[in-house]
């Protein structure tokens, strides 16, 4: 059995658009908070690496553009305007905090839409 960063690991023909610095906010087993980690935008997928010593225990998650039903901003807390919720067809949602949040949207919805394409689906 792999360790959970495998899923993190490009796949053939994958190709990093963009990295940055950003934390996940939501429900993780028992624990309610945010988890500062890494954020990295492929051509194919939404990865997600969270901070942490322990290898087996830190977040990680992967989702592909065409699994993405949608995209909206969050306020994070009551004032930081940094947060992009994603849902999922598969696995529900994710709140992802990063910087420069409009930006990262355009990105996200571009993919979204080359994804749809080459899968021959619609968009949203």
């Amino acid at each position: 059995m792999g360790k959970p960063s495998d899923i993190l690991e490009l796949m053939p023909n994958e190709n990093v658009i963009r990295k940055v610095k950003g934390d996940c906010w939501g429900s993780f087993g028992i624990i309610h908070n945010q988890v500062p980690g890494t954020v990295t935008f492929t051509d194919q997928r939404i990865l997600f690496r969270g901070s942490g010593i322990v290898e087996s225990m830190r977040l990680t998650f992967a989702v592909p553009y065409k699994d993405i039903v949608d995209i909206e901003p969050f306020t994070v807390s009551l004032f930081i305007r940094t947060g992009v919720r994603i849902v999922s067809k598969k696995d529900g949602g994710y709140r992802l905090s990063v910087m420069k949040r409009k930006e990262i949207m355009e990105l996200i919805k571009e993919q979204m839409e080359k994804a749809n394409v080459s899968s021959g689906s619609d968009i949203l």
